[in-house]
């Protein structure tokens, strides 16, 4: 689910360039998550599936690593080392960097809106809280 692509691997280089105009993609997806998965070495994530666009977006983080992995599509990856995800009730928000944006399919904003289903919000906050730890840039409402 997450391949290594460590030719797209460059680390966006912090919180500037999160002005001006943002390309928003809006997507309604199922989501799988982890704050320590057995399957990947303890890495947190999560995954969000949009099934009637066929668009995926997920993020990841390893135990030991100081980056988040992005990943848009179906396995284009950046790794960053800040991103500003918002939580509400329903889904989030996530907003990247100019830079980032352009490592990627171009889209500054996700606004990821869950499908009904088989997800708890606290399982979301876990895996988020676990994949922006010692980070800023995370935040709950609802």
């Amino acid at each position: 689910m997450f391949k290594r692509l460590a030719q797209l691997f460059r680390p966006d280089p912090g919180p500037q360039g999160f002005s001006g105009p943002a390309k928003l993609m809006q997507l309604r997806t199922t989501v799988g998550t982890s704050a320590s998965s057995d399957a990947y070495d303890g890495m947190a994530y999560i995954y969000c599936h949009d099934p009637a666009q066929n668009y995926c977006f997920s993020l990841a983080r390893e135990v030991d690593s100081d980056v988040i992995e992005v990943m848009v599509v179906d396995q284009v990856v950046h790794r960053v080392d800040r991103l500003e995800v918002a939580l509400n009730a329903t889904g989030f928000k996530a907003t990247l960097s100019t830079a980032a944006a352009s490592q990627l399919d171009g889209h500054r904003e996700y606004d990821i809106e869950f499908l009904p289903g088989d997800w708890s919000r606290q399982t979301v906050e876990e895996a988020l809280t676990a994949i922006f730890r010692g980070k800023e840039g995370l935040s709950a409402s609802g």
